[in-house]
């Protein structure tokens, strides 16, 4: 049986592509899930359990199967243990050979290391736009002048802080950090 794992990890991504690809490849079944790379809970462990010797497991991209090379040479070695093959298509890979093998080896391995690669560039970028003084995050909502009317309200001890953070659009957290940094005690 040939059955197809994609993966997303978030609702902002789209998954519509990768199941695009696996049933063009001629998978029967697709194991879909919203679960980020490096979560151990996810849904192909359980796959895996369940197939059965000769079948095809596919995925799209290696990163698909795991974050680090050392959970996805992990995942191959219990496909292997349990004679089932893996095929990742924008490689080519395929474990029935020992060519698909050594590539799945080395581009676990360049997997992991682009994604840290990218995660450094992005604190690099972050760290910058810091030092700019630029703003990181979603846009304020709210106001300094309508923070100082919710912290008035707030004294007044008339509505609770979930009224107040409603009426004056501003997050609970930050109506209570802002309560906790000017020292206010009801």
């Amino acid at each position: 049986m040939i059955i197809g794992y994609a993966r997303i990890s978030d609702k902002s991504q789209e998954i519509g592509t990768q199941v695009e690809q696996l049933e063009k490849y001629g998978c029967q079944k697709i194991v879909q899930e919203v679960i980020t790379g490096v979560s151990e809970d996810k849904k192909l462990n359980q796959l895996v359990e369940e197939l059965e010797e000769g079948s095809t497991l596919v995925a799209t991209r290696v990163d698909r199967l795991g974050r680090s090379a050392l959970q996805v040479l992990q995942l191959a070695k219990r496909l292997k243990e349990k004679k089932i093959h893996l095929v990742v298509l924008d490689l080519g890979i395929d474990t029935r050979t020992l060519a698909g093998e050594l590539v799945l080896t080395v581009m676990a391995s360049i997997s992991e290391w682009e994604r840290k690669n990218n995660k450094e560039k992005q604190l690099r970028g972050i760290e910058l736009a810091k030092k700019k003084g630029k703003h990181l995050g979603r846009k304020r909502e709210w106001t300094k002048s309508g923070l100082e009317e919710a912290l008035k309200e707030y004294l007044k001890g008339e509505k609770s802080v979930n009224q107040i953070s409603d009426i004056y659009t501003i997050p609970r957290s930050t109506l209570y950090h802002y309560i906790k940094e000017s020292g206010i005690k009801k």
